[in-house]
C-alpha cells in the first residue's frame, strides 16, 4: 500500500504526464487512453494482477520523460532534425529515471525505458529485439502507436481507425509483437470500436 508521500509523488507524476499530453494532443488524454487499453490487453493475456497494475502505471507515465524535451522539439510542425531526434530519443530513459525515484513504481522503469523498442531491433534506446523487450513494453508500444495515430497531434492530423489497424498489421513482426497486435485488435473489436 502506498504511503502518503508516495501518493503525493504519484499525483505529481500524473500531473507531469498530463502536462506532456496537453502539449502534444488536443484532448490531453493520450496516457489515460493508453493505460485503459493496456490493462484490457494484459487481462486478456491473463497476466497476474500485480503485473497488470505494473503495466497500467507504466502506461500512465510512459511519456513523462518528454517533460525534459524543449517545446520547439516536442511540438515541432514538421520532421525532426538529426539533433532533435537525439533529444527526443532520450525521453524513455529520462522517464524511467524519474519514476525510479519512487519505490512503488520501480517495476515500471524497464517498461517505460523500453516502450520505444521495436520488435525487429530498430527501436531505442537499446535496440532490443523480440522477446528481449519486456512484455509490458511490447503491449505499450502497440497501444501507444495506435492512440497516437488515431488522435490529432499539434504537428499532424489523426488517421482513421481503419488506417491505424492497417499500419499495425503492416508493422507486425517488424515494429510490433504479432501476438500483442492480435490481442489488441480483439480488444478493439470486442468494444465495437468503429472510428473516431
Amino acid at each position: 500500500m502506498d504511503t502518503q508521500p508516495e501518493l503525493a509523488w504519484k499525483q505529481l507524476f500524473l500531473n507531469l504526464s498530463r502536462r506532456v499530453d496537453v502539449k502534444v494532443t488536443y484532448n490531453g488524454t493520450h496516457s489515460t487512453h493508453v493505460a485503459y487499453w493496456v490493462k484490457a490487453i494484459a487481462k486478456k493475456l491473463e497476466l497476474s494482477e500485480q503485473y497488470i497494475q505494473t503495466v497500467f502505471w507504466a502506461s500512465l507515465f510512459h511519456d513523462i520523460g518528454k517533460i525534459g524535451v524543449p517545446d520547439e522539439v516536442l511540438t515541432k510542425n514538421g520532421p525532426l532534425t538529426k539533433d532533435e531526434w537525439v533529444i527526443m530519443k532520450l525521453h524513455p530513459v529520462v522517464g524511467a529515471n524519474i519514476v525510479n525515484s519512487l519505490n512503488s513504481l520501480a517495476d515500471t522503469t524497464s517498461l517505460i525505458r523500453s516502450h520505444q523498442e521495436k520488435f525487429d531491433g530498430s527501436g531505442y534506446p537499446k535496440g532490443l529485439i523480440g522477446l528481449e523487450i519486456p512484455l509490458g513494453a511490447r503491449i505499450l508500444a502497440v497501444v501507444d502507436a495506435y492512440d497516437a495515430m488515431t488522435n490529432k497531434r499539434v504537428y499532424r492530423s489523426a488517421c482513421s481507425h481503419e488506417e491505424a489497424v492497417t499500419e499495425l498489421n503492416n508493422m507486425r513482426g517488424r515494429h510490433f509483437d504479432p501476438q500483442v497486435v492480435d490481442v489488441f485488435l480483439e480488444v478493439l473489436e470486442s468494444q465495437s470500436y468503429t472510428s473516431n
